[in-house]
């Protein structure tokens, strides 16, 4: 059986700044922390504050000791923002957008407008930065206002005709009717 925890004497301005962690609920985390020292000062053993507060006993007894040792800061939520750890740095972002705003065709490529999965593929092929998905180019160009405009395209026939087959002789030419019309 685990030893029995017990929350040390509370000094009067803890007291006041458990209860206020509790109502206020701005850190839900810290305000949680404090329902199980507030519990556990009332004298409920971990594996009964744990049982009313929805927590496993190892939990509420981590609570308790951190709190004995460090106060109620320990109650506060000690993490930065999570996931991996940021790749692409201010170098990155400079070289990618000084690639966007240079033509292709002064890069050796054979189009006349990037497209960001072209520039992703240029730049991280040149190593001008790490590997990263489109979505992220995107991001980056934005933040920067730099945007990449659609290529339009217009066919134009080979036929030497096609200026005067195009436009109608005479109001008299029929045109096609339209379907649906009767």
């Amino acid at each position: 059986m685990a030893p029995r925890v017990a929350v040390r004497a509370l000094r009067p301005h803890e007291g006041k700044k458990l209860l206020a962690l509790v109502r206020q609920a701005k850190d839900a985390i810290a305000s949680r922390r404090a329902e199980v020292i507030l519990a556990a000062v009332q004298g409920d053993s971990p594996p009964e504050v744990a049982q009313r507060l929805f927590f496993t006993p190892d939990y509420v007894r981590k609570v308790i000791h951190a709190f004995n040792e460090q106060g109620v800061e320990s109650l506060r939520a000690h993490y930065t923002n999570g996931g991996a750890k940021k790749k692409i740095l201010p170098e990155h972002e400079s070289q990618l957008v000084e690639l966007a705003l240079t033509p292709p065709p002064l890069t050796g490529q054979p189009f006349n407008a990037w497209s960001i999965e072209t520039l992703r593929e240029v730049a991280v092929g040149r190593r001008l930065v790490p590997e990263m998905c489109t979505e992220m180019v995107r991001r980056i160009l934005k933040k920067h206002r730099v945007s990449l405009q659609r290529t339009k395209t217009w066919k134009e026939s080979n036929d030497p005709d096609f200026e005067v087959k195009k436009t109608p002789r005479s109001p008299c030419t029929r045109r096609p009717r339209q379907a649906g019309r009767g």
